[in-house]
């Protein structure tokens, strides 16, 4: 994921925010939504769901450096969807069950799952510490605001062309020029950075996560938006596994 266009975030302003490190090395975003449970995005475990080769660290605001704040946990168990498609990266949602639970603070709690989906043209915002146009990671966790786009506007020929499906949603300007994009038809498995990360909408005062950083066609690019998994479609299949596992 690149953050383009976005700043660099205040510590602890975004305590849900978790790295994913495969064999020791940051690779992908997610979201913790409960003390044992982290979400986040199939295609990061492409080949690698091995849950050994991971660990997760929460707290966490420097990619590079071991914060004060953080809490690093291993895993016992990685969920992909069953129905996760790699070649359209549709359902693309996957879980992490950690080997002990997160103890909450003002660095580390969770993030609500959405009741409803959030309405076209809602400012929502996006983090992660993904190539901010430099072509290397970000040491610092950046965020980017972006607005929710009308879906058949994505999907049309001038945006996304048919591609988005009602798993995804979209997020973005017009003009481009800011992003949270990955997991790029041009991109590889090595340099995903970021995938997995939160897209999260403020709904009355309480955050709630409407998209996981799934796919886009390079980034912040003028008529190709960010695209998300749309977490609203699978609010139930978070719970039954988290309830069955």
């Amino acid at each position: 994921m690149r953050v383009v266009g976005g700043v660099q975030a205040v510590q602890g302003s975004w305590p849900w925010q978790a790295s994913l490190k495969l064999n020791g090395r940051h690779f992908c975003g997610g979201q913790i939504i409960a003390p044992n449970w982290i979400v986040t995005a199939a295609h990061c475990f492409d080949g690698q769901s091995n849950p050994s080769q991971w660990r997760v660290s929460l707290g966490s605001y420097r990619r590079t450096t071991t914060d004060s704040t953080q809490q690093d946990l291993s895993v016992v168990r990685i969920i992909m969807h069953e129905s996760y498609d790699r070649i359209r990266i549709n359902n693309d949602v996957a879980l992490m069950k950690l080997s002990g639970n997160a103890q909450y603070n003002n660095y580390v709690s969770p993030i609500c799952l959405p009741t409803k989906d959030v309405p076209a043209g809602t400012n929502c915002e996006t983090t992660g510490w993904g190539d901010t146009g430099s072509g290397l990671l970000s040491t610092y966790l950046m965020q980017a605001r972006v607005p929710i786009m009308e879906w058949n506007k994505c999907n049309s020929a001038q945006y996304m062309n048919g591609a988005i499906t009602d798993k995804m949603i979209c997020a973005g300007y017009d003009q481009g020029g800011k992003d949270a994009c990955q997991a790029s038809f041009f991109i590889t498995l090595s340099k995903k950075g970021d995938s997995g990360g939160p897209l999260v909408c403020k709904y009355s005062g309480k955050w709630t996560l409407d998209g996981i950083v799934s796919w886009g066609r390079d980034c912040a690019l003028a008529y190709k938006p960010g695209i998300y998994t749309r977490v609203t479609q699978f609010v139930s299949w978070i719970n039954n596994k988290m309830a069955s596992n």
